[in-house]
């Protein structure tokens, strides 16, 4: 499912970040729409698999959990 690949990436790009990627910088690093990304951020906060502090001008910062470091590994990433 691309939902799911897309939630992925962003979990991927959260790891390969440990000190956390602002909305923006993550959108244009992954070329998806700003909407998906902060779509995907929802879901990874509401699942407790990322942080993310979430702004009005899009610079909220996001950093992964060891909930979702847990995740992506038991995904086999």
């Amino acid at each position: 499912m691309p939902i799911d690949a897309d939630r992925n990436r962003v979990l991927l790009a959260l790891r390969d970040r440990p000190q956390g990627v602002r909305t923006v910088e993550m959108a244009d690093t992954l070329g998806l729409p700003q909407d998906a990304v902060e779509r995907h951020l929802q879901y990874c906060a509401d699942y407790a698999l990322a942080t993310w502090d979430k702004k009005k001008d899009r610079t909220g910062l996001a950093v992964i959990t060891d909930r979702g470091r847990d995740y992506l590994t038991r995904q086999g990433l």
